[in-house]
């Protein structure tokens, strides 16, 4: 049994051999991004480069707080914010982000995410008008793993993560509403923040929209349905 074992762990870093000579570059739109915990737990002191980067795909958040990335085959305009990062030791890195995804190089039907080679949009660091196309592994969701439920209730429309998690755990309530504050106009007024329910505030603010304005969930928002009854 344990020779078993270890041919199959020598075949399984053979195949990672060969992602990583392939491609050594990763994208991540979850807790392993910047100033998230796995980040700081995982991968922070192996980290040789980040720049900020764009899969195409639908972004869900799943029922243990996790995202989950869906590639469809068929057509898709829809971009997920996330980072590309190069590590100083990317085969290293590959074995450790395998298990912590429970991916199984040569054996997806066991495995939970799927790491897959996939064209990204990447703009450098500090240059935002800098935009080029690349590579990279990515860990998706195999999306006949969500139910029909998930695909009612946890979109993420904006494709964002970040956004939509809200801060870490390193940051207390009163950076949290410190936060919330901080929105000014033109004239560098305080502009309340819409979770306090002076949602209106906004449709004066220049390049400031509400996310009602795009959300294809809005019928189903009570936040939303708030605003339009003039309830404040």
């Amino acid at each position: 049994m344990l020779k078993k074992l270890t041919r199959r762990w020598k075949q399984q870093d053979l195949l990672r051999a060969k992602d990583v000579a392939d491609c050594d570059t990763f994208f991540f739109y979850g807790s392993l991004m910047e100033r998230f915990s796995n980040f700081n737990r995982f991968i922070k002191k192996r980290v040789s480069s980040i720049d900020i980067g764009y899969c195409r795909g639908y972004l869900y958040n799943l029922p243990p707080g996790f995202p989950g990335l869906i590639v469809p085959e068929d057509h898709c305009s829809t971009l997920v914010a996330g980072e590309i990062m190069r590590f100083d030791t990317p085969l290293k890195v590959m074995k450790l982000l395998d298990r912590l995804e429970d991916y199984i190089p040569g054996n997806e039907q066991k495995s939970i995410y799927l790491r897959r080679k996939l064209p990204l949009i990447c703009q450098t660091a500090g240059q935002p008008d800098q935009l080029r196309k690349i590579e990279a592994w990515v860990y998706v969701y195999p999306e006949h793993h969500l139910s029909n439920e998930h695909h009612r209730e946890v979109r993420i429309e904006c494709g964002q993560w970040k956004a939509f998690n809200g801060p870490t755990q390193a940051e207390t309530e009163l950076d949290v509403m410190f936060e919330r504050l901080s929105y000014c106009d033109s004239q560098q007024q305080v502009m309340v923040d819409p979770l306090l329910g002076r949602e209106k505030l906004l449709d004066n603010a220049p390049g400031i929209q509400p996310c009602y304005h795009f959300c294809e969930n809005r019928d189903r928002c009570g936040w939303s349905k708030s605003y339009h009854s003039g309830e404040s």
